[in-house]
């Protein structure tokens, strides 16, 4: 995966939006400790499990609470879904 997010922004994410890590882990079907490598930045989540990850970011985050970090991963991702199919 293009690295245009980091561990540290999903922590970022999914601390704004008042999940637990356990939220995140379990919607990617990954182990605790799979995910704190992802943190710390030693791998990092496939395309399903990042997609996995703040699809229940996404249904968690309050209406009323605009989140600028999650609102800018968003962006990216659909930038980056954007330029592969122009590419195609």
């Amino acid at each position: 995966m293009d690295k245009f997010f980091s561990g540290k922004q999903i922590e970022t994410t999914r601390k704004a939006v008042g999940l637990a890590q356990r939220d995140l882990y379990q919607a990617a079907k990954v182990s605790r400790a799979t995910y704190h490598n992802w943190v710390v930045g030693k791998s990092e989540p496939n395309v399903s499990q990042f997609l996995a990850m703040m699809q229940v970011c996404w249904h968690r985050s309050p209406e009323n609470k605009a989140n600028d970090e999650f609102q800018r991963l968003i962006k990216d991702l659909i930038t980056v879904g954007k330029a592969d199919a122009l590419a195609d």
